[in-house]
């Protein structure tokens, strides 16, 4: 039986080579395009950012924390207020909790107390959504809401719990964030396997503000939960 052995010429294999020199070319040049673009949107956001937090004076509102397994009722609810002061200050007033005891311990007040303790600390620097953290990339345009948002994929600059890998929507009009998406380039913990994180949004009164936080975990051992903050309520004072 005779085999069929396809040789390739030289001519044919400079062509090949040429065609497929070119094609790569053309990728890497259009992801230097998106990176150099991305990168543009981004400082700009990060000098709005600046001018919006210099007009912020302070501002209150309502937090509701609760967790639940998937498919099931809250385990855990907690409703306090917040009271912001600039250029860092957070306090929490009395809050009003229903369900299981250690959830409102280990957990939501836990995550007061380390709000509080970013606030001021070298955290809310390592944290910032800012160019000296993430190199961004354009990746496209969506509606977020009724609002018309570039869209930029985010990637750390180092590894650390603080950093998300995943996509930002800023808003054309105001350069402000109105959706985070990712997941911590580190886990935060020994116990959480996987970790899903979005944030969102919403202008009040002239400043961008978060509403809605959800995080769905894989944790060790226990399984799936998911654990949502609504941010409502708004007092701002410019």
């Amino acid at each position: 039986m005779r085999t069929n052995i396809v040789r390739v010429g030289p001519v044919a294999a400079l062509l090949v080579s040429l065609l497929v020199q070119g094609h790569l070319t053309a990728d890497s040049a259009l992801e230097s395009l998106e990176q150099r673009e991305g990168a543009a949107i981004f400082e700009r956001v990060e000098r709005a950012n600046a001018e919006r937090e210099a007009r912020l004076r302070s501002y209150e509102s309502m937090r509701q924390y609760t967790v639940w397994e998937p498919g099931h009722a809250p385990d855990a609810e907690l409703v306090v207020s917040m009271r912001f002061v600039a250029p860092s200050e957070k306090t929490f007033g009395e809050p009003a909790e229903r369900g299981v005891g250690w959830i409102h311990k280990r957990v939501f007040h836990g995550l007061m107390r380390a709000e509080q303790e970013a606030a001021n600390g070298r955290e809310r620097t390592e944290n910032a959504l800012v160019p000296a953290n993430y190199a961004a990339r354009l990746v496209g345009e969506e509606s977020c809401g009724d609002r018309d948002c570039y869209v930029l994929a985010l990637e750390p600059r180092r590894r650390s719990k603080y950093l998300l890998t995943g996509k930002v929507w800023i808003d054309k009009s105001d350069l402000a964030i109105a959706r985070i998406e990712g997941e911590p380039i580190k886990s935060p913990s020994m116990w959480v396997e996987r970790a899903h994180i979005v944030r969102e949004y919403d202008r009040v009164e002239g400043f961008w503000l978060p509403t809605r936080d959800e995080t769905h975990c894989a944790i060790r051992f226990v399984g799936e939960y998911v654990l949502a903050i609504k941010y409502f309520d708004y007092r701002v004072v410019p």
